[in-house]
């Protein structure tokens, strides 16, 4: 069974949607509360979905604030 390209296409926007709100959560819980105000613009603008994933995995392992964003500025090259 196939699916409509466009069920494709919101699925997948929900699941980058989904990976953004993970990012700031994991953020916010594990380096600062105020994580979620700092990235969130810059987060929305990333729609690839391996940068999200490898973003996620950032935001866990970060040590820092710093750390998370040295990760940011690699996806976003």
């Amino acid at each position: 069974m196939h699916e409509a390209p466009i069920v494709q296409y919101f699925g997948a926007h929900a699941a980058r949607e989904a990976c953004r709100k993970s990012i700031l959560k994991v953020l916010e819980l594990r380096l600062h509360p105020e994580a979620t105000r700092d990235f969130q613009s810059t987060l929305e603008a990333i729609d690839d979905a391996q940068g999200l994933d490898e973003l996620l995995s950032a935001a866990v392992l970060a040590d820092t604030l710093e750390d998370f964003q040295n990760a940011l500025d690699a996806v976003r090259k």
